[in-house]
């Protein structure tokens, strides 16, 4: 298959290191790729996308969650976290930057994937789960997991009824199994096969290619075989007629691939086929229907761990663990000829070939389509060749050639073949334009447009332009719907012919803006208005749109013409609307027009317009006028900008709404509106509610006073009532409100007073009072309402009471306020009222503000005149604290046993009170600051502390146990406070028995920092026999207080006291702002805390010895470990060893083993792990005791191998690792080999220099690491037959052949690894590194050997790379043929052009530059031979005729001045008729004075500034040069300039030709007489007989007059008065042929009825057409005897559908 050209295209589309990204990210899991437009990286706590579309930009985002996962085609992003056992998923829109969706998966997620565009597949550990990304909706469960596997694939099928699960487990750590379970959703099945990978495809798999069949396929390795199969099995309902498909075969593994097996799979459904990639990077694929393997190929060395399908369904996108983006498509230009003429391997390979072309419409089995077509038609199958025929690709077979062979095909009794043809293929696929106009023909014939439409619609048929034009001339609804189908470029206006002829007038517009169609719209129009006037609108109304930036197709006015030719106001005024509806100031005369026409014939309809308020542009003044002539005077009001034309309007009030009249005040100023009313009241007095109105509306604008001065000045009292009752809500105005108040009180309306002073409160209140005041109204309600609102109440009081209204005050006191009593009771006295009737008040007044009251009697010094009402609310059990003070200050004042009333009464103020009494009685305010008990406190101090009552104030201290209260006292600023404290000591605490109160006062002593008095307090409580002396609490306070004020009682209260916390004691003397050691110490040896007293002794008096004697002493295990403890942190290990053992305390294992290593006590630390191991089984304490009996050197080594050959927890592995990095390789050696790892020990052999050995343990290990190791060993020792067998295992492995390379060329071994290499190639496992690296070494150290060895393995090497080395090494022809064969053409041409004396060759050369894709090389290549091979540079030009720009070529060649070299190649393109060839080769031909090529030139090519030309051959000396500017000249039509330079040079030939071709009677009567006064007879005689037609028979008789050219002239004369014959015959026939028409029309008109009922119309105006009559009509109703339709009545007999 050398040489042969490939079903598939490989290629590293990308390699992810490129963006910074680390090799260890690729992994399952870490990276994600569900399409080839996105790539996902998780990178710690970032986010790498990568987008294929932007160039592999690598966007980094941070993001924490677990996994991340892409859309395939939207820039979504999917991420994951776990949240407990759960696991939240969000999925963003990374453009919109919005959340779509969050969900909550309740268990956790191990993989996912997007199983198609709208949903993601979540795999658990429990279930599988499906979301929806576009909804709302929870998670769907719909399917269980497979238990203790790896999930590593999952899919689903396209109808979601299908899915399966791929797991890896392994049962014995080193072989990889995997299960795959296959789930059916609807019915809950499951079934569990061995397989590693499995996909899911829909293709045809019979001869029926529009059926899909849904195939699973997937791989299977049973754990009883060696080989693995690859199935295909159907899952869906077979095709019609066909049995279910399932085919399975063996996977066919190359020989020396051991191990591998299938990872991934996907299918290819646009071929067919399905791939199947393995482990060690094989490709292999499988056509489905015939399982045949069709190609495999190792595609990279590297493991590919993920796959997805193209997006284009032509191959898939994998990753491998070295970050490749690796891209497999199917090539469809070699796919079928390679199974034709490569896959050998296959039986019947044409047949799979031809298979999957029939099925698929696959190009490359061009001759087995046409021989199998040729085949079935001489067999007579029909059916079969139609059907061949559909699946041929293209229009292979379904031509023109094919329907004509069919038609000349003879019946055989039964359809004709055409007909079977056709039915064959309209039952399976579509006609195409041939096809179908052919089978149209016969059915338009047939009148079968029922059946053409059916076949329309099912889209059976290609529908073009030349289909409908077929169509129309039969049915044109049908060719209409043809038309529409079609794209045909003349498609537009034939569609709009067709929709005005079936008169559907009413979707013109709306295709034209669907299509972007431009026809003639006003001429459309025109023709539809006399049809469909409705339609008409429509249309009209489409074609002016300027809605959302559309350009109108026709302008407004054009359109509102032709409706108004036709008399149309009615649709006029429709469209108008419709398109004046966006207001624009350049349609003010549209709109003038619109209001025009309406008002003159239907103002209603005006006024409907006028109500729309849509149109402000119009001509306001003419509008107006035509408003007022019709009656309509608010429209015409709104309209007049003259004030003097308003005011004269305005006063048909009647005729006008008032909406009108008061929105048109709204335009006019102040001094205008105040005119205007005026006008309107002295018009019509009925007008002043009107004018009360508009004053009220337009308050804003007109001074209130100034409309009050205008209403005042008619006298109209209620008038002024009415205009201040409306503008009164809306203004806050004092002085209105005022005025509005006056105008009631004037008009005796005294509710209205009342209700505006009570419910408003704009007014000015002391203005209103004097006016109240002064008016003296009979009833002062409103006076009393206004004074109590606004607390006038003792000014009300005053002028009632001087008034003699008492009355009214006990109204007002009784109804209206009863809050008011204080203060007018409080004016009462004053006013020197009498007692008598204030008490009366008082006892009639039960409830009333209580503290106001008192407060205004006490002010007074009338509070005794309260005792009886006081008692009284008292009885009553009134709780109002102000009452009960005012009851306790009269019972001190007239000393009724206040302190029974100070210590029973809760309701009054203690503070207000306390105060009364301070200078009356302390005692009385101690009783009722104490009766607060708290929030009199600061004052019961000052009280006590001020007369002395300190014992009273330590009693209430003690029993008050505030913290708060003791802080205060006890302050060092408080100058009683000595005084307070010896009360304290002496008197309260030791009378009390409350222990809460002792402990509280224990406390605040400690809080103010007073140790000694509290040294003092705590001994007269504890050691002095009281209640509290065994108190703990007090006894640890005591020796507390003591260590922190006076240490030296510490040990005397130890020693006396027993009922204390020596721990915490203990703790708090030891402390370092302490350090009472001795004490701490003497507390544990009290209570017994040997262990805390050895710490002490070791950690606070630093005495280890005293310690270790105490430890002997007690003889405790934990005292040894303590003793242990302290001996290790002092570094002594072996005195720390012996107490550890003694202790048998193993636990500081860690520490001593880390210890005694830093120390090299090997052997004092092999005793302590024996005797831990017994105690503990820990690994490592084995491991360390393994790695002790190493460190002891060989005396040990015995011991070591029986301790590991007897039962242990000794991670062996990691102790030979740590005796190998220590250098004790013996020691290691035993470990390894007793592990049995050999990779290891290979190493250590290594070590030891023990290279066979070496050798056989890196073979057993068989991994690159060791071979590498090994390797590199050897070649250091130089045992090259060693190295040579270690390298041979190396370099079939790529990622580790370039440091293989590396250490051989540091040693300078060139020729050993060449060697190797060399060998390498011969290996069943080689790669292209291998021949790529061979050849980078040619290229350093041989270089003789690198073309041939390019040569022989260019299919194997890795081009690019050896390229660049060619490069680096100067080797220009190697690198020349490693770019042709790369495909790198433009670097080929490049280099050669470069580096020409030893890479161009000529044919090399031309091969490779008609393959570049820069263009610009074509002309640095012209460049190139023009300097270094001219004479090949016409050949280089022909070989690039069709890709260069002609016209830049010669630009190019013009500016070297060197274009006539390419003379013979211009000559050769010159066909193309380019212009810049065209003019170059003429200047060529000019030069040279080659006239007659120049000539030729001229004549066949005209693209060229002929003019230009022209004007320069006119003056060259040349004769025939000239003769070619008149023939340019002519050619331009520049018949004048030719014939005048055909004149000088006396050509007349050329001359007379011109003139012919001219056609201008003028130049040949010119001419003509230019030959005259040459007097040369025979030009006169050609000049006659060449411009025959051009000459006037008068000019030709007038000049052979004058010369005498008689004879010369009647040729002439004879064949003109022959055409002259012919002429007046042929009038003559058409007027005889006219003449019997009209003789044959009267005679049948003669025969026919007068006039015609059914045409009225035709009859009157024979000329006229449809409704052309209304055309030449006036508008309707214009006229008279006109009926409203606009037709004219004609009598009798001539009504609408009325029988004559």
């Amino acid at each position: 298959m050398q040489g042969a050209a490939l079903p598939i295209k490989l290629s590293e589309v990308f390699k992810l290191t490129n963006v910074g990204l680390n090799p260890d990210l690729f992994k399952f899991g870490n990276l994600t790729l569900e399409s080839e437009k996105y790539i996902c990286v998780k990178d710690g706590a970032d986010c790498v996308i990568i987008d294929s579309s932007k160039g592999f930009a690598a966007d980094r985002k941070p993001m924490k969650a677990d996994a991340i996962l892409m859309h395939r085609t939207r820039n979504v992003i999917a991420v994951r976290a776990a949240n407990g056992e759960n696991t939240v998923v969000q999925v963003f829109d990374l453009d919109t930057r919005q959340k779509l969706k969050q969900f909550e998966v309740p268990e956790s997620v191990t993989f996912w994937r997007y199983v198609s565009l709208t949903k993601i597949a979540l795999v658990g550990k429990v279930a599988v789960y499906h979301a929806d990304i576009t909804t709302q909706d929870a998670p769907v469960r719909v399917a269980s997991q497979l238990a203790n596997c790896q999930i590593m694939s999952y899919g689903v099928d396209s109808s979601e009824k299908w899915c399966y699960l791929v797991g890896l487990y392994s049962n014995d750590q080193r072989s990889i199994n995997a299960h795959m379970q296959l789930f059916f959703t609807e019915k809950r099945q499951q079934q569990l096969i061995e397989g590693y990978a499995g996909c899911f495809t829909d293709i045809p798999i019979t001869e029926n290619t529009s059926y899909k069949n849904s195939i699973f396929c997937f791989c299977e390795k049973k754990a009883a075989e060696t080989s693995q199969k690859i199935h295909f099995m159907e899952i869906g309902n077979p095709a019609p007629n066909c049995q279910k498909f399932k085919r399975s075969v063996e996977i066919q593994m190359p020989p020396d691939v051991q191990g591998d097996f299938p990872v991934l799979m996907q299918s290819v459904e646009k071929y067919g086929v399905v791939f199947v990639i393995t482990k060690f990077g094989w490709l292999y694929m499988y056509e489905v229907s015939t399982s045949v393997l069709l190609y495999r190929q190792r595609i990279t060395d590297s493991l590919i761990f993920v796959a997805t399908k193209s997006l284009n369904d032509d191959g898939t996108i994998c990753v491998n663990k070295a970050g490749q983006i690796l891209q497999i498509l199917i090539d469809e230009q070699n796919f079928i000829p390679f199974i034709i003429n490569h896959a050998k391997h296959i039986p019947d390979n044409v047949g799979v070939a031809f298979n999957l072309a029939q099925r698929f419409s696959l190009r490359g089995a061009d001759e087995l389509f046409i021989t199998q077509f040729n085949k079935l038609l001489t067999l007579g199958d029909y059916a079969g060749a139609a059907r061949v025929a559909k699946d041929a690709p293209g229009t292979l077979l379904r031509n023109q050639d094919t329907i004509n062979k069919l038609k000349s095909l003879p019946s055989t009794g039964g359809p004709l073949p055409i007909i079977i043809y056709f039915s064959t293929l309209l039952e399976t696929t579509k006609l195409n334009d041939i096809e179908s106009i052919e089978l149209a023909r016969p059915v338009l014939q047939q009148q079968k447009f029922q059946v053409l439409e059916q076949w329309i619609n099912a889209d059976k048929i290609t529908c073009t332009s030349q289909l409908g034009d077929l169509i129309n001339q039969f049915n044109p609804q049908l060719a209409l719907a043809v038309h529409m189908r079609c794209n045909a470029p003349d498609s537009h206006e034939k569609i709009l012919q067709s929709l005005i002829a079936t008169g559907q007038f009413d979707k013109i517009m709306p295709y034209c803006q669907r299509t972007n169609c431009s026809p003639d719209f006003v001429k459309l129009l025109r023709s539809v208005v006399p049809m469909n006037p409705e339609a008409a609108v429509g249309l009209a109304k489409m074609i002016t749109n300027r809605d959302n930036g559309n350009i109108p197709k026709a302008s407004v006015d054009s359109v509102v013409q032709i409706f108004l030719e036709a008399g149309r106001i009615q649709e006029t005024t429709a469209f108008l609307l419709e398109a004046l509806i966006q207001n624009r100031p350049d349609e003010g005369h549209l709109q003038t027009k619109l209001f025009e026409i309406n008002l003159m014939s239907a103002p209603n309809v005006a006024e409907g317009i006028f109500q729309l308020n849509k149109f402000t542009h119009y001509d306001r003044e003419r509008v107006a006028r035509l408003c007022e002539q019709a009656g309509l005077y608010g429209r015409a009001l709104q309209n007049y900008t003259s004030l003097q034309d308003a005011k004269r309007v305005m006063l048909n009030t009647h005729a006008i709404p008032k909406d009108h009249l008061i929105e048109y005040f709204g335009r006019l100023n102040e001094e205008d509106i105040l005119q205007c009313l005026f006008d309107l009241l002295k018009s019509n007095r009925q007008n002043v509610g009107l004018v009360a109105e508009i004053a009220v509306k337009y308050a804003s604008k007109v001074n209130t006073k100034k409309i009050i001065e205008v209403l005042e000045s008619f006298g109209s009292n209620e008038g002024m009532l009415f205009y201040l009752a409306n503008v009164l809500p809306h203004t806050d105005d004092p002085d209105i409100y005022f005025k509005y108040i006056e105008a009631c009180a004037r008009l005796g309306n005294y509710k209205e007073v009342e209700r505006v002073i009570r419910e408003t409160n704009f007014y000015d209140p002391i203005k209103v009072k004097d006016f109240l005041k002064d008016m003296k109204l009979p009833d002062p309600r409103p006076l009393i309402y206004l004074c109590d609102q606004h607390n006038f109440i003792e000014e009300l009081t005053r002028y009632l009471y001087k008034n003699k209204q008492n009355k009214f005050i006990e109204i007002y006191l009784f109804k209206v306020n009863t809050a008011a009593t204080p203060k007018v009771l409080g004016t009462l006295l004053d006013l020197d009222c009498e007692e008598i009737y204030i008490k009366q008040i008082l006892n009639s007044m039960r409830v009333c503000p209580i503290p106001e009251l008192v407060d205004e009697f006490e002010k007074r010094g009338k509070l005794k005149l309260l005792q009886g009402w006081l008692e009284a609310r008292y009885e009553e059990r009134i709780q109002e604290p102000a009452l009960h003070n005012a009851l306790a200050m009269i019972y001190i004042d007239i000393n009724k046993d206040p302190q029974t009333f100070l210590i029973n009464n809760p309701y009054y103020d203690s503070k207000i009170v306390g105060k009364y009494c301070e200078e009356r009685n302390p005692d009385l305010a101690f009783i009722a600051y104490k009766r607060a008990w708290g929030s009199c406190d600061m004052e019961l101090v000052e009280v006590t502390n001020r007369n002395y009552l300190y014992r009273m104030q330590a009693r209430y201290l003690v029993e008050r146990q505030s913290p708060e209260l003791w802080s205060h006292v006890l302050q060092e600023t408080n100058p009683h406070r000595k005084q307070v404290i010896d009360q304290v000591v002496q008197t309260a605490l030791p009378e009390t028995k409350n222990a809460d109160e002792v402990s509280t006062t224990v406390k605040a002593f400690m809080d103010a920092d007073m140790p000694n008095e509290l040294i003092e307090l705590l001994e007269r409580i504890v050691l002095h026999n009281s209640d509290f002396a065994n108190n703990k609490n007090l006894q640890n306070l005591l020796i507390l207080t003591a260590i922190k004020a006076d240490k030296a009682r510490v040990m005397d209260y130890i020693n006396r006291l027993d009922n204390y916390d020596g721990q915490e004691l203990a703790k708090i003397a030891k402390k370092d702002q302490y350090q009472l050691y001795d004490e701490a110490l003497c507390i544990y040896k009290k209570f017994g805390e040997h262990v805390e007293a050895v710490r002490v002794l070791i950690e606070n008096l630093k005495n280890i010895k005293a310690a270790t004697e105490y430890a002997e002493k007690v003889n405790k295990p934990e005292v040894w470990t303590e003793i242990g403890k302290a001996q290790l942190d002092l570094f002594q290990i072996r005195e720390a060893i012996d107490a550890f053992i003694k202790a048998r305390d193993p636990s500081m294992y860690a520490l001593v083993i880390g210890t005694a290593e830093n120390q090299d006590c090997y052997e004092e630390l092999v005793q302590y792990l024996l005797m831990a191991r017994v105690m503990l089984k820990e690994q490592m304490i084995d491991s360390e005791l393994v790695f002790a009996y190493a460190k002891c050197g060989q005396r040990y080594l015995p011991e070591l191998e029986t301790f590991i050959t007897e039962p242990n927890q000794a991670d062996i592995s990691k102790c030979g690792d740590r005796c190998y990095d220590d250098k004790l390789f013996e020691a290691a050696k035993i470990l390894y080999t007793h592990l049995g790892n050999n990779q290891k020990l290979a190493q250590v052999l290594v070590k030891l220099k023990l290279y066979p050995a070496a050798f056989e343990a890196a073979k057993k290990a068989d991994i690159p690491k060791v071979w590498k190791e090994v390797c590199f060993a050897c070649v250091r020792a130089k045992e090259f037959r060693t190295a040579n067998l270690c390298g041979l295992k190396i370099i079939i492995l790529p990622d580790h052949l370039e440091d293989l390379i590396k250490h051989y060329e540091r040693f300078g071994f060139f020729e050993e690894l060449v060697s190797l290499l060399e060998q390498g190639m011969s290996l069943e496992r080689s790669h292209q590194g291998i021949y790529t690296e061979l050849g980078i070494l040619y290229a350093k150290y041989s270089p003789q050997r690198l073309m041939d060895h390019i040569r022989t393995y260019a299919q194997k090497i890795q081009i690019p790379k050896l390229a660049r080395a060619c490069e680096q090494y100067q080797m220009w022809p190697e690198a020349v043929l490693l770019h042709t064969q790369y495909g790198q053409f433009d670097q080929a041409v490049i280099t050669m052009m470069e580096h020409s004396p030893t890479a161009w060759k000529h044919d090399q050369f031309s091969h490779n530059i008609v393959k570049v894709s820069n263009h610009d090389l074509y002309y640095r290549a012209m460049i190139f031979y023009l300097e270094e091979e001219p004479m090949l540079l016409n050949d280089l030009l022909r070989l690039l005729s069709m890709k260069i720009d002609l016209t830049k070529c010669v630009q190019v060649m013009k500016r070297t001045g060197h274009i006539a070299l390419i003379t013979s190649f211009l000559k050769s393109v010159q066909g193309q008729n380019i212009s810049a060839v065209n003019e170059a080769l003429n200047e060529i031909y000019l030069e040279n004075e080659d006239y007659e090529s120049l000539r030729q030139s001229i004549k066949e090519y005209d693209s060229f500034e002929s003019l230009k030309l022209a004007s320069d051959l006119e003056r060259h000396d040349l004769l025939e040069c000239r003769r070619i500017a008149a023939l340019l000249y002519r050619k331009n039509k520049r018949f004048q300039q030719s014939i005048d330079i055909s004149k000088k040079d006396e050509l007349y030939k050329d001359a007379m030709e011109t003139v012919a071709e001219s056609r201008d009677p003028t130049l040949a009567e010119d001419l003509l007489r230019h030959i005259m006064h040459m007097e040369d007879k025979e030009l006169f005689a050609a000049m006659l007989y060449t411009c025959y037609e051009l000459v006037k028979p008068d000019v030709a008789l007038e000049v052979a007059w004058r010369c005498g050219l008689y004879e010369y002239v009647m040729p002439y004369f004879i064949q003109f008065v022959k055409d002259l014959s012919l002429r007046v015959d042929t009038v003559q026939k058409k007027t005889d042929d006219i003449k019997k028409k009209e003789e044959k029309s009267q005679a049948e008109l003669a025969n026919q009825p007068i006039i015609d009922h059914l045409d009225i119309g035709g009859f009157l105006f024979p000329n006229m057409v449809g409704n052309g009559l209304q055309a030449l009509m006036p508008p309707p109703g214009s006229m008279p005897n006109m009926n409203p339709m606009g037709g004219m009545n004609f009598g009798t007999g001539f009504g609408t559908g009325q029988q004559w």
